[in-house]
């Protein structure tokens, strides 16, 4: 069974067991989680016994033959996934060293002064330059 069929086999258990029953279904899910999709099928193959609603039994039949099937790798949650990546991309820092020119008060913040003119006066600051010559109302 294709992934459409099985989606469309969803679908109408899905509708079915929402007029019938009452019960929601998330029909994405059914189709891609086989566990989901044999709950499901084992609540429908309940209601039509106790409740005698027979056209549900060929569409829990459909589900569980395509669920057999359904060989979807279960997902990490995105959290766990997110942490195991930057995990993986740490890599030691190297020590930090100073570039020539900075004043032995300024502590070593692993960036580097850039070197590019600035739009607001040239060059680096100076201790020289006020405030505005860089940084719109003197703000940082």
């Amino acid at each position: 069974m294709t992934s459409t069929e099985i989606f469309a086999t969803a679908a109408h258990l899905h509708v079915l067991l929402r007029r019938k029953t009452g019960r929601v279904t998330d029909t994405e899910w059914m189709a891609t989680n086989a566990d989901y999709a044999r709950a499901i099928v084992r609540f429908a193959r309940e209601k039509a016994v106790s409740e005698g609603l027979d056209e549900l039994l060929p569409w829990a039949e459909k589900l569980e033959t395509a669920s057999t099937g359904m060989g979807a790798p279960v997902r990490k949650p995105l959290l766990q996934s997110a942490t195991e990546a930057l995990r993986a991309a740490q890599t030691p820092a190297p020590p930090a060293s100073r570039p020539s020119g900075f004043a032995d008060s300024v502590p070593a913040s692993g960036f580097r002064e850039s070197s590019l003119p600035s739009g607001f006066g040239g060059g680096k600051r100076t201790d020289a330059d006020g405030p505005d010559t860089r940084y719109v109302g003197g703000i940082r």
